[in-house]
């Protein structure tokens, strides 16, 4: 799996704050561990989702599908990113 831009920018802040005094770079990458647990907790929640949306496809057929990965994304990216 490739790092998204998420990770991506959260190894570069990490080494920002390894550079920075030791009270502020406590508190940095207290707040970086906080977005690392949410975001593997996001990337799980979809995951599982979409596991669960293949069995759909088997069953149901392919528009079924399209619909209930649509209607789950949609779902999904209104709790962690809110309403576009």
């Amino acid at each position: 799996m490739s790092e998204g831009k998420i990770e991506e920018l959260i190894k570069h802040k990490r080494i920002f704050l390894g550079q920075t005094t030791k009270d502020y770079s406590a508190g940095g990458n207290d707040m970086l561990d906080d977005i690392e647990v949410l975001l593997k907790e996001a990337k799980a929640e979809i995951t599982h989702n979409l596991e669960l949306t293949n069995c759909l496809r088997k069953d149901e057929g392919e528009q079924a599908w399209q619909k209930d990965c649509l209607s789950m994304f949609n779902a999904w990216y209104e709790k962690w990113f809110g309403t576009p």
